[in-house]
């Protein structure tokens, strides 16, 4: 009697945890596995803000920066203002290789960027060397000398 009550509690355990477990891999962009937490879920918290554009084709943009406050707003802003300055331009958070980044925009097509100081001070660097007139190959040398040693 003592073992099959043992035995089932680590078959409903087991399955408990595959439950919880199994839907954060291989779940999509806007999906959330059951082990996502208020929203952080370290697997699946990937470019939150698609939407379709006028032809049906999908379009990916910045979130809204009026939702944020501070600097945080202020980096959202600088790429929703010049999302093509940013999509030039490497993120040295290292959500390349957790969360598939490919350029600093990525970070603001969700909200990665709102908790991830490296997102913000590169958005932020690189807007003020923008307005200065620097090209963007001198901003992604001052980039990578600022932030490249962290990552």
């Amino acid at each position: 009697m003592r073992r099959a009550i043992i035995l089932g509690s680590s078959i409903a355990a087991i399955l408990t945890l595959a439950y919880l477990w199994l839907p954060t891999f291989g779940a999509s962009s806007t999906e959330r596995g059951a082990m996502c937490i208020l929203g952080h879920c370290c697997c699946t918290a990937r470019a939150e803000a698609e939407t379709l554009a006028g032809d049906g084709a999908p379009e990916r943009v910045t979130l809204d920066p009026n939702q944020f406050v501070g600097p945080v707003r202020q980096a959202y802003q600088v790429a929703k203002k010049n999302p093509a300055l940013l999509a030039q331009l490497h993120c040295y958070c290292g959500c390349d290789k957790t969360y598939g980044h490919r350029n600093l925009l990525d970070c603001y097509r969700g909200s990665h960027a709102s908790v991830c100081a490296i997102c913000l001070g590169e958005a932020l660097t690189a807007e003020q060397m923008s307005e200065q007139g620097s090209p963007v190959e001198q901003i992604r040398d001052a980039l990578r000398k600022q932030y490249a040693g962290e990552n």
